[in-house]
């Protein structure tokens, strides 16, 4: 039993290590690839609908109105983010879209009527004030539709989590699977 234990925890360790090499290099690497940002995502989305769906076997769609709010907003997230690098710089685009915790905050106490809890204000005023400082400097040579757009997709980046939050008792991979699908057209 504990052999197994240990066998999942390096797995889980490895994978871990392997999710945050892609993610940290993904917007570096869009900035090499000479195609259209819709032609991108789509791409991304055909190739992300496929490994979700193979390690799925058998997904379970709800269409649920948080499954199909979750689907649409990390389909935008995905969109946003990929078009902000094409605008933007690619450090831009990942420092503004990681605003979100600002908004899940926000939008945790709208939608959720989650209390906001001292450390979330103190976070919330900390990261507004980065933002600030962020646009009275030069942006580090992003453009300001790249820079809003990246902002954008933190909103919607906080609006999937929230939409995944709503569904607590189903399974919030058939939200990034449907996502991943929206993406695609």
């Amino acid at each position: 039993m504990e052999t197994s234990s240990k066998n999942q925890r390096t797995k889980a360790i490895i994978y871990t290590i392997i999710s945050a090499a892609l993610l940290s290099s993904g917007g570096i690497l869009l900035k090499f690839i000479d195609m259209h940002p819709m032609a991108i995502a789509s791409s991304r989305g055909m190739i992300a609908t496929l490994i979700v769906w193979i390690y799925l076997r058998k997904p379970n769609f709800t269409f649920s109105k948080a499954q199909v709010i979750g689907g649409i907003s990390y389909s935008l997230m995905v969109t946003t983010f990929i078009l902000a690098n094409k605008l933007t710089t690619a450090a831009n685009a990942i420092v503004l879209q990681y605003t979100a915790p600002i908004w899940v905050a926000i939008l945790g106490a709208w939608i959720l009527k989650e209390k906001i809890k001292i450390y979330d204000y103190f976070s919330i005023v900390f990261v507004s004030l980065g933002m600030v400082l962020f646009f009275l400097e030069d942006m580090g040579g992003g453009s300001l539709a790249g820079n809003t757009v990246a902002i954008l997709s933190g909103v919607v980046l906080a609006a999937s989590t929230i939409a995944m939050r709503l569904q607590k008792d189903g399974s919030p991979v058939e939200t990034t699977l449907l996502g991943h699908m929206i993406t695609i057209f």
